[in-house]
């Protein structure tokens, strides 16, 4: 179990299953200040979760993406003096991770002042075939295990990708490390079945935001693409 409290922002966005995993978890590991910081959601049955959840929400009247934290005001508010958690809200820590993950991160940035923030790496060996993206993923994600730190840790930039930042502002996604196994996380979208997607799924794809890439739709994120064109044929996903 973890030792402190973290202020925790969940970015969130019409996606309510991995959400109710991401905060079972933290339930788990004992956190209680989380906050979800929603960007403009319409699928019902999330609505309806905000309006019986215990957690606190801000709601945004437009979807700000991936920098919605920053621009909602909550960073500012909650970061100022105290390390804090920013994630989507479909990273999801393996059940073999450790209970004490973000006092290792938090201690790890109190180590070395150089880097501004830590995060889970996230888990590949157990990628479904049912994926159509898969050889996409495992392309792409393969960078991010090049360039050993120290033991334990990789040198490796995080958007928003389950991480605990120092407290204050100007992060720099390029100071950044991941964490090595055990401390990896799932990003739940690449485990679903490309040729039979949710009905929440079919909804978030619907509404989503052309202009804002993601892995949650049936298309791989434009500047993925870009990067991987050439390198992997038409039937990963890659087009």
């Amino acid at each position: 179990m973890m030792t402190r409290q973290y202020p925790i922002i969940v970015i969130v966005r019409d996606r309510l299953s991995p959400l109710q995993q991401l905060l079972a978890w933290l339930d788990d590991v004992g956190q209680r200040n989380i906050w979800l910081c929603d960007n403009a959601s319409t699928y019902e049955p999330m609505v309806k979760f905000f309006d019986s959840t215990r957690h606190r929400v801000v709601r945004n009247t437009v979807n700000l993406g991936h920098r919605a934290p920053w621009l909602s005001g909550l960073v500012a508010e909650l970061g100022a003096e105290t390390p804090f958690v920013v994630t989507d809200p479909d990273v999801v820590p393996c059940a073999t991770c450790p209970l004490d993950a973000l006092d290792y991160f938090a201690e790890t940035l109190r180590v070395h002042y150089d880097i501004d923030k830590v995060g889970f790496s996230l888990r590949l060996d157990d990628l479904p075939a049912t994926n159509r993206h898969r050889a996409a993923i495992l392309a792409w994600e393969q960078q991010f295990w090049v360039n050993e730190f120290k033991p334990g840790f990789f040198f490796s930039p995080i958007d928003t990708t389950f991480a605990l930042y120092r407290p204050g502002l100007g992060h720099q996604n390029a100071r950044s490390l991941r964490s090595a196994p055990p401390y990896e996380a799932r990003h739940m979208p690449w485990y679903e079945d490309s040729s039979q997607p949710s009905e929440e799924l079919v909804y978030y794809n619907a509404h989503a935001d052309r202009l804002i890439s993601n892995w949650n739709s049936d298309r791989i994120p434009a500047n993925v693409r870009a990067k991987l064109r050439g390198r992997l044929g038409k039937d990963s996903g890659a087009t």
